[in-house]
């Protein structure tokens, strides 16, 4: 089909396509129970009504007989076979008049997919310290992604770190410079596939705040000049890079708009001074404008819900992630009404337009059929290997443990330390690993007493400590507590000098909690490749070559 003109279309239908509707609530009737799945009928009568210019395919749902378990722990319910996420877009997509963007965050590659390959996080790319690395892994999970039809991913994100942050493992780096070429190298990478990459979240981060905007209403609080250093340096490069969407952060910018409600500044995502005068028209960004998902608590509060969709659109948004189906309605009845205008409409329907015609979605051979997912996942995984293993860094080895002589080592003990049960089952892979190279290892959650500890480090020769969290591992906080911090009253008071501590998530486990280890490794991801790499490393068959995206040490300006 040829791109359609703004002309062509009704009000109605240029609405749709700044909408995004989660695919649940296009597949299911109840929020409770999912096995309420609405008539085919029902459901293409929603779709054509509205035309939405996106699905966003979170996973989850039980789209065919087949569908999985998911196996990485940090995704719940189950796998969608790839085969059926395409037979349902392909079905849904009968009564569009244009076709639609399927998207998903997937910054861990396409997890929520049956079969798909779990990645190591932006931190581990970080750490690799290698462009081609980055474009590469990008290329790869968009093919692995349009497997199953996706094609818009919301990712990578760009925020500057901060220790505090829950993004803290999402974001790539401390520096901005490094940031902005390993991102534009990730970017490029998905697009050269046909994949439209997301820099997020935009104004980006602040290094001492440590709300998160899932919950609450964040900020940044830069001056502008500041920002203009850090984060706006960073999104301007990216924006010169070539991205085609950013999506906004619930958090404001008092700095650039200090406008409040309810004796609360407003999010960047409903200020226009923000989003159309800096993003737009002073840095010059002519890509899609998303916001985060509607239903976080940072955005809750200013607006009843029906005026929150009008005044979004009005700051200059162009595509509404996880609005509502009755908002189609809402915002029409803004245009007839004059609360709205159409030209605001235009603009944002035009952004989607445009994109969808870089991503070659109005060629007569555009296909969701491109990739078959035994034809790409290895690649995927011997480049997420090779990530891995270039990732592993040696933060403190002073007791010179590291690497370990396999020779002298026999019997290990690893002590896990973390707030996700899935963690101690993934330790299952590093636990074959050293015993396929001759160690007998057994595994502990948590110490209880000094006591406790005295016969572990009398009987073994290697104390591992791995610890795991990270943003929502727990919700609402990156931090050890309660019985999960008991551990590091007792550790290292005997069997010290055999001990090497590791964290595969959050990498300020060794300042935060493991001080007084003397030999530490950031190993960033809980993934099988990650848990070999550390084996190898740990008995030195290849080197710790990471370079730490981080600052371990604490410092006003970088933590």
């Amino acid at each position: 089909m040829k791109k359609p003109l703004l002309s062509e279309l009704t009000l109605r239908e240029k609405i749709g396509q700044c909408l995004c509707i989660p695919q649940f609530d296009v597949q299911i009737q109840s929020e409770v129970d999912r096995r309420k799945v609405r008539p085919d009928e029902e459901k293409h009568r929603i779709v054509e009504n509205n035309q939405f210019g996106c699905i966003w395919c979170h996973g989850g749902l039980d789209l065919g007989e087949t569908a999985q378990l998911a196996t990485d722990f940090s995704i719940g319910g189950r796998l969608t076979e790839p085969e059926d996420m395409k037979n349902w877009i392909k079905d849904t997509e009968k009564t569009l008049k244009i076709p639609a963007l399927h998207s998903s965050d997937s910054e861990n590659g396409a997890t929520e997919i049956a079969g798909m390959t779990q990645t190591v996080p932006a931190i581990a790319l970080g750490a690799a310290n290698s462009e081609e690395l980055c474009y590469n892994l990008g290329a790869a999970v968009a093919k692995e992604l349009l497997c199953a039809g996706i094609n818009w991913r919301w990712t990578p994100v760009v925020d500057i770190m901060s220790r505090f942050s829950m993004s803290v493992n999402r974001a790539i780096s401390h520096n901005a410079d490094d940031i902005i070429r390993f991102a534009n190298a990730n970017i490029k990478g998905m697009q050269d596939n046909g994949v439209a990459a997301t820099a997020k979240h935009f104004p980006g981060g602040d290094r001492y705040e440590y709300r998160d905007s899932h919950f609450s209403p964040a900020m940044n609080s830069s001056t502008m000049e500041e920002w203009w250093e850090e984060q706006g340096k960073i999104f301007q490069g990216i924006i010169d890079g070539g991205v085609w969407s950013i999506m906004t952060r619930h958090a404001s910018f008092p700095a650039c708009d200090d406008t409040k409600i309810r004796g609360k500044y407003i999010p960047v995502s409903l200020s226009k001074k923000v989003n159309i005068d800096l993003l737009k028209n002073k840095m010059g960004f002519k890509g899609v404008v998303i916001t985060d998902d509607l239903k976080m608590g940072g955005i809750q509060g200013f607006y009843s819900a029906d005026d929150l969709v009008v005044e979004l659109m009005k700051a200059g948004n162009d595509m509404l992630l996880s609005c509502r189906i009755q908002d189609a309605d809402i915002l029409e009845q803004a245009v007839l009404d004059g609360r709205l205008s159409e030209e605001r409409i235009d603009d944002a329907c035009q952004r989607v337009l445009d994109m969808k015609e870089k991503m070659g979605m109005f060629k007569d051979d555009y296909t969701l059929d491109t990739y078959k997912r035994e034809d790409v996942t290895s690649e995927t995984i011997r480049l997420n290997k090779e990530i891995a293993e270039k990732s592993m860094t040696l933060v403190r080895n002073d007791n010179n443990v590291l690497p370990i002589d396999k020779n002298k080592v026999k019997n290990v003990h690893i002590v896990i330390s973390t707030h996700t049960d899935g963690f101690v089952k993934s330790l299952e892979v590093l636990k074959a690993e050293l015993e396929a190279r001759g160690m007998k290892v057994t595994m502990k959650r948590r110490l209880e007493s000094r006591t406790e500890l005295k016969p572990i480090a009398d009987s073994n020769d290697l104390i591992i400590y791995a610890g795991y969290i990270a943003g929502h591992a727990p919700k609402g906080a990156t931090c050890f507590v309660m019985e999960e911090c008991v551990t590091f009253q007792h550790a290292f008071v005997w069997g010290g000098e055999k001990s090497v501590g590791v964290s595969f998530g959050y990498p300020f486990i060794h300042y935060d909690i493991m001080g007084n280890c003397e030999a530490f490794v950031n190993a960033y991801s809980p993934c099988a490749q990650s848990m070999k790499a550390f084996a190898k490393a740990l008995c030195g068959e290849i080197p710790f070559e990471g370079v730490s995206p981080v600052a371990l040490s604490p410092s006003r300006r970088v933590w």
